[in-house]
């Protein structure tokens, strides 16, 4: 059995309700971080995938709308990873180019007092494949 010394009572309560918020907002910032960097991730995908879309289609120009279809169910568009998305591609006769850019809606994801709106951005390019199978 350990003896306490008379003013060591009650510290352990006191240490609790000190530290137990700080732990709290580590948490809210581990999640905030992770939601942003998981936004990242899906967004740079989104990009490779549309580049990639682009560079294999008969047409590129013409499957600019069902690519942009594709972004928006893959990236969720509304949600608070990605409230808009802004496709931007470049198409010439050897690579294809697509940016993205994402607004994230941070209050909806977090628990902190953080600003409203974040974009990000990601860039894919695709060399055409020259081989993919012409129209006739």
């Amino acid at each position: 059995m350990t003896r306490r010394a008379a003013g060591e009572r009650g510290s352990v309560s006191v240490e609790l309700a000190i530290l137990a918020p700080l732990v709290g907002i580590l948490l809210a910032c581990v999640v905030l971080v992770g939601r942003v960097q998981i936004a990242r991730a899906d967004l740079e995908g989104a990009a490779r995938s549309a580049a990639r879309d682009l560079s294999i289609a008969r047409d590129p120009t013409a499957a600019l709308a069902t690519v942009r279809e594709a972004l928006d169910v893959t990236l969720e568009v509304g949600s608070p990873s990605c409230r808009t998305v802004v496709f931007t591609p470049v198409i010439s006769a050897t690579e294809v180019s697509v940016t993205l850019t994402c607004t994230v809606d941070l209050q909806a994801a977090a628990v902190l007092p953080v600003p409203g709106t974040m974009n990000l951005s990601a860039t894919a390019t695709e060399i055409v494949d020259e081989y993919r199978e012409r129209q006739p």
